[in-house]
């Protein structure tokens, strides 16, 4: 967007749905200016006897972060203003690919400085422009721009969906601390992305409280209005997936610690006779007759032993040793194609 193309005007003629068919058309005419920096937009002259236009341009020249104000006059419509910056990390390790846009808004003005080829994926800025010039409002035109900005967020989903996919079929093979780390890092970024559309909502609904008779029927609100829902979705779908995975994770953590505690209560259990029995031989009492007998470490070879093997038969006979999530689904599939051979044969 040159300079000497500032200001870009519509002129776009429309009917007045008050008038009759055969009264003239009425029409509605409104500019925008677009510049790359503040210093720029400062020294424009048409902004010199605008105070309002001055303490906007004063008060956003040094602000880095989002911000919206929206500034409704019901008795005087032409003095209702939205003004504010839109700030997104577009990609968070690369500083030079962040946005920021300072925008002002009135019935018949478009204000927006900053570099708004950063926001575009899918279209250029040329295209852009005649988009926002055909809007029959101000307000429209920024609701385009917002739009095309969500773009980005729609390409960024697609590449979330699929490390998302990535790390649900590695978590079938296997599953230890640097999946969870993977997890976590997943909603880490999903809540980030989350993030950034908050401001994009915010400058929707402030544009319908400041400009409500302009944006009531249009179609760049209602565009606007289905892909926040549709991202809002997919924000909704991939956090719930990410939650199973997480809850599946603790579950797996949890069976695992189970069968540790499982494994080492039955180790415990199964040597406490031999820890009794060794502890009383360990003895060193004067008389303990088995000392002198020809046979006695047989003996307590064979109690130890037989006492092993009895409380090893105790828990099995209670099911203790056996595996609870063990199915046996190999034999149980084995079972099953075995009948439909026989029914075949029959």
């Amino acid at each position: 967007m040159n300079k000497e193309d500032q200001p870009r005007i519509h002129r776009n003629r429309h009917r007045n749905q008050e008038q009759s068919e055969g009264v003239k058309e009425a029409g509605r005419e409104w500019r925008w200016y677009a510049f790359s920096d503040h210093a720029e937009a400062k020294a424009h002259p048409d902004y010199a006897a605008d105070p309002v236009i001055l303490q906007w341009l004063s008060e956003s020249t040094a602000r880095i972060h989002n911000r919206t104000l929206a500034t409704a006059r019901h008795a005087a419509v032409e003095d209702s203003v939205l003004n504010g910056t839109l700030s997104l990390d577009m990609a968070p390790n690369k500083r030079d690919n962040n946005l920021l846009i300072h925008y002002f808004v009135k019935k018949d003005l478009l204000i927006l400085i900053g570099d708004l080829g950063v926001g575009l994926t899918r279209t250029d800025e040329q295209r852009l422009a005649e988009s926002m010039l055909a809007c029959q409002a101000p307000i429209d035109a920024l609701l385009v721009l917002l739009s095309e900005i969500l773009e980005f967020f729609f390409i960024q989903s697609d590449r979330f969906e699929q490390s998302l996919h990535a790390m649900e079929e590695e978590m079938r093979t296997r599953n230890d601390k640097r999946i969870l780390k993977q997890t976590i890092n997943l909603r880490n970024d999903l809540t980030y992305w989350n993030a950034q559309i908050i401001p994009i909502k915010e400058i929707r609904y402030a544009s319908e409280e400041t400009f409500r008779s302009d944006v009531e029927e249009s179609d760049c609100k209602h565009i606007l209005d289905l892909r926040l829902r549709r991202i809002g979705m997919l924000q909704r779908e991939y956090n719930e997936e990410i939650d199973s995975l997480l809850r599946v994770d603790e579950n797996i953590t949890n069976y695992r610690s189970n069968d540790i505690m499982k494994a080492l209560t039955l180790y415990t259990v199964l040597l406490t006779p031999t820890t009794a029995l060794g502890a009383i031989w360990g003895m060193n009492f004067e008389h303990m007759p088995e000392l002198s007998w020809p046979l006695g470490y047989a003996f307590a070879l064979a109690v130890i032993l037989a006492s092993t093997g009895a409380t090893y038969w105790w828990l099995k006979q209670r099911g203790l040793t056996a595996d609870i999530l063990n199915m046996n689904t190999d034999s149980a599939q084995g079972s099953r194609t075995g009948k439909k051979e026989r029914r075949k044969h029959k």
